[in-house]
Parts: C-alpha cells; structure tokens; sequence
C-alpha cells in the first residue's frame, strides 16, 4: 500500500499532524543533497559587515548547492585553470496551514518581490534557481521528487526505498 506524501497527511486519528517548517524542510533536503555529492553555502546577508559574518545580496536564495564534476578534474590549460561544476541557488518556503476549511486549501509561502527578480536576474545569467511553491511544492517530498525527475541525481538514494513501499514492504 502506498503511503501518501507528508503535506498530504493532516490528520494523525483525532490529532492534527503539524507541517514541517521551513528550517525543516531546508536541513532534510540539505542532508538528502549532500548525500548526492551536493556542498552547502548558506547565505546569510547582513548589513554590518565587520562582525564577519555571513555573505550575500538582497533577495539571494538561501542556500548554494554547489558539485564538482567526477569526470572532470581541474586542470591547467597554459596560464588558466579549469575546473566544472554544478550549481543551484534555492529559496526554503514551508507551507501556510490554516485551521478548519483552511487547512484544506494550504499554499506555500510566497517568495517576496526583491526575491522573484533576484531569480529572475540570476535565471538570466543561466542560473538554475528554484523557489520552494513555485517550482516544486512547499514540502520534503515536492522536493523529492521534483530532484528525483530533475536528472541531476547521480546515486538513486531513494529508488530501493520507493520500490519497496510500492511493493507493500516495510
């Protein structure tokens, strides 16, 4: 029997199960990330720059994902270097629950404006950058599976699992 997604369990018998938060959603997919090769930037811009801390601009994603190719090793060409890698910017948002009727028709966060033309500029310039409820639903498993279809996994971290619990083994 197939389990449904956790954004679509709300209720756990009289209980209601509570959404994942955003800080939730970003350290799961994170750690899903850098079990596929992935290393995490996280940005955290700040307006005082002598405490050291953090990097960024207004509107930047959250986080950096950035993976080296295997393939393709640093070399030396004459007086340049070059290495290849992968990159994707993304932006965490959780879902809105609401109580009663509400809840029933939950959104995701909206990104605000500086952030969309942010992306949008970064897009642009041939960025792959996402926005969680924009580009794949608000949740662990809207990310899941959008990485899954995306052709970015390299180790199929999740197929043994998916076809266990399509096959009705625990």
């Amino acid at each position: 029997m197939m389990r449904k997604p956790i954004h679509e369990r709300r209720t756990l018998g009289a209980r209601k199960v509570p959404l994942p938060t955003e800080r939730q959603i970003q350290e799961t997919c994170s750690q899903f990330l850098e079990l596929d090769g992935w290393r995490r930037l996280r940005t955290d811009p700040v307006s005082d720059r002598s405490r050291g801390k953090g990097f960024g601009e207004r509107g930047m994603a959250d986080d950096l994902y950035i993976r080296y190719q295997p393939d393709h090793f640093v070399q030396f060409h004459g007086p340049t270097w070059r290495a290849q890698t992968q990159s994707i910017w993304i932006e965490w948002k959780r879902e809105r629950g609401g109580q009663g009727k509400r809840a029933l028709f939950t959104k995701a966060e909206k990104a605000r404006i500086h952030q969309k033309a942010w992306h949008a500029a970064e897009r642009a310039r041939g960025a792959l950058t996402l926005i969680a409820g924009e580009d794949f639903p608000a949740s662990i498993d809207g990310f899941m599976n959008w990485y899954r279809n995306s052709g970015l996994m390299r180790r199929k971290l999740l197929t043994a699992a998916l076809q266990r619990e399509a096959a009705g083994i625990a």
